[in-house]
C-alpha cells in the first residue's frame, strides 16, 4: 500500500504508524497527516490530542481448540514477551487499553 501511494501522485493511503515512520525514515516519500497540528504518536492518542486510533483485533471462528496453532499464537500475543514485541513496534497491546474489557472474547 505504501509504495501504491509513494507513487501515485495525490494518493491517500492508510498503514500502520510504525511502517509509515519507517518508509518516512528510509525514503522520505511518504507524508504521515496531522490532525489539528498534532502527530499520530501513542502518548498523542493516550491524552486525546490524535483523536484517531485503531485497535487490532484477533477474531476466530468459536473457540480454538487448546492445543491449536490459532489458541497457541493468541497466548503468544497476550503474554508478557508476545505484548513486550507488540510494544518494541510501536504498537499497543489490548491489555494496555483504558478499557480492557473491550479485549476479552465474546
Amino acid at each position: 500500500m505504501l509504495d501504491a501511494v509513494a507513487n501515485t501522485p495525490g494518493a491517500i493511503g492508510y498503514t500502520e504508524l510504525g511502517a509509515a515512520s519507517d518508509r518516512q525514515k528510509d525514503q522520505q516519500d511518504v507524508t504521515k497527516v496531522r490532525i489539528d497540528g498534532q502527530q499520530a504518536t501513542l502518548e498523542a492518542t493516550d491524552h486525546g490530542a490524535f483523536p484517531f486510533w485503531q485497535t487490532e483485533y484477533a477474531y476466530t471462528f468459536g473457540e480454538p481448540k487448546a492445543d491449536s496453532l490459532a489458541a497457541s499464537f493468541l497466548r503468544y500475543l497476550t503474554n508478557q514477551v508476545g505484548m513486550d514485541i507488540i510494544r518494541s513496534h510501536g504498537h499497543r497491546p489490548c491489555a494496555d487499553l483504558r478499557n480492557p474489557v473491550r479485549c476479552r472474547p465474546t
